[in-house]
């Protein structure tokens, strides 16, 4: 079995064959992002239970997410990043 790094998300979900763009800015998710696009090019997009939780441990996401593969990504200027994913 695969071991993807987890994205956690607010108030989206991306489902199976679908590109959506991401605007990642915590810390662990634009590691998460970055750590992907190095290694397959995979992750795995899980929706939090809150969007208002900063740091989200398992149980504050969604038992079910969407592999998605990492079509494009840039550093913005503001530290963040966006990335364009396919589901």
């Amino acid at each position: 079995m695969n071991q993807l790094p987890v994205l956690a998300l607010r108030d989206v979900v991306v489902y199976p064959e679908t590109v959506v763009p991401l605007f990642v800015g915590r810390q662990s998710s634009m590691a998460a992002v970055r750590y992907a696009q190095e290694m397959s090019g995979e992750l795995l997009l899980v929706s939090q239970r809150q969007a208002a939780t900063e740091a989200p441990e398992r149980s504050d996401l969604y038992e079910v997410g969407t592999r998605a593969n990492i079509l494009q990504m840039l550093s913005l200027p503001d530290g963040t990043i966006k990335v364009l994913v396919e589901g």
